[in-house]
């Protein structure tokens, strides 16, 4: 996705971005995965499992609104790894993610709205 973005001084910025949205149709909601940071601040977002037939394996991750469901990540599912050791890696990189910032955390992949 290509954004192009114009200022008050007229000049032109161009923000690339590889963020696609995951494909959630026919997907398994699994619940709600909710922690608490460092700073005392609960996270919870709800999970859904992508359907082999429209997406490849992955949990996503985010909140639903009176729009729909918004995405705010996903991690792939490794072929050896059950659901529930999957969701245990994704609660582990969101805590990084919180406590220690994004570039610490290891399968997640995020979008902006994070």
């Amino acid at each position: 996705m290509k954004t192009n973005i114009t200022t008050n001084s007229s000049k032109r910025m161009n923000l690339t971005t590889d963020w696609k949205v995951s494909n959630i149709d026919k997907a398994q909601y699994l619940g709600t995965i909710e922690f608490k940071d460092n700073k005392n601040e609960y996270h919870s977002f709800e999970v859904l499992a992508t359907s082999l037939k429209t997406e490849p394996n992955k949990l996503v991750f985010g909140g639903a609104c009176n729009t729909g469901f918004l995405e705010s990540g996903y991690i792939l599912r490794e072929s050896c790894e059950s659901i529930d050791e999957t969701l245990a890696e994704m609660l582990a990189d969101l805590e990084v993610y919180y406590n220690d910032g994004k570039q610490f955390v290891s399968r997640i992949v995020c979008n902006e709205r994070m």
